[in-house]
């Protein structure tokens, strides 16, 4: 059997680079045998270091010795036999059916990289913004729920977590974008900043309990000031078990929302109270 020889490809990602080469070798994506040689570096901030992505391509066995097949000629029916017409154009009892995983998708698997390569690079460039904002912080990493924890002690917290919260949830959006631009697999970045996160936590199911008693003991509603996505889902989780209230996010495309706690079957004192509601402080960030 002739082997056929390899190709190498390169681009910015590992994704544009199989593109690439099906594009290049006429042949559809799912019926490349797809090693990756490098999964190529976006730099710092990609302006320094960049590095392309590299992979090496080869069809399938199928597809060896071409993909186009020559067309073969078709006998005549004309000097075919009628029985043999007739068998011809009979229907199969069983027609063949699909392989599924060959012909219902167009992406070749692609080799993930082991989550170990992914913690260092989340690791070494969170050190990198780090040391433009502190003068020294130490940053410990963990494997969890097959994403990365990041935690990180500095003279300086406070700074770093921000008001309410707002300068870590931004570094760890940063930090999120730059892995998953390089890793697209989509794995998960959490960052924590002196256990800020478990204190949080804690600080807001204790004002949702609390506010959850008052609006069950009042029958009015309680409103609790704008809170990101993942602070409402604590207040949401913790208030499930109450059957007595029930509570709701404001509407609105911004990402801080207020959220507001009802009593359940008091539509009217809802309707009546909602507008004239003041917000309840939520506890600010607990900073050492």
């Amino acid at each position: 059997m002739e082997e056929t020889m390899a190709s190498i490809f390169e681009e910015k990602t590992v994704e544009q680079a199989i593109q690439k080469a099906s594009k290049a070798l006429d042949i559809p994506k799912n019926k490349l045998n797809v090693e990756v040689l490098s999964y190529g570096s976006t730099g710092i901030f990609g302006l320094v270091g960049i590095k392309k992505a590299r992979i090496r391509v080869q069809p399938k066995l199928e597809h060896k010795t071409g993909y186009h097949k020559e067309k073969r000629e078709k006998p005549s029916q004309e000097k075919l036999p009628r029985e043999n017409l007739l068998q011809e154009k009979a229907p199969q009892e069983h027609p063949p059916q699909k392989n599924l995983k060959e012909t219902d998708t167009d992406t070749p698997d692609i080799p993930q990289p082991p989550l170990e390569e992914i913690e260092a690079f989340a690791k070494d460039n969170l050190a990198y913004v780090l040391d433009k904002v502190v003068d020294h912080s130490v940053i410990t990493s963990t494997l969890e729920n097959e994403g990365v924890a990041l935690q990180v002690e500095s003279e300086n917290s406070a700074l770093l977590i921000g008001k309410h919260g707002q300068t870590i949830d931004a570094l760890q959006y940063l930090l999120q974008r730059m892995v998953h631009k390089k890793y697209p697999g989509r794995v998960p970045v959490i960052l924590d900043i002196e256990n800020y996160r478990n204190r949080r936590e804690a600080s807001l199911t204790s004002l949702a309990l609390r506010l959850a008693e008052k609006v069950k003991h009042s029958g009015k509603p309680a409103t609790i000031r704008p809170m990101n996505a993942y602070e409402r889902r604590i207040v949401h989780l913790v208030l499930q078990p109450v059957r007595e209230v029930t509570s709701r996010s404001s509407k609105g495309a911004g990402h801080l929302k207020k959220m507001t706690i009802f009593p359940k079957n008091s539509r009217s004192s809802r309707n009546k109270n909602a507008a004239t509601t003041k917000p309840a402080k939520a506890p600010g960030p607990a900073t050492s």
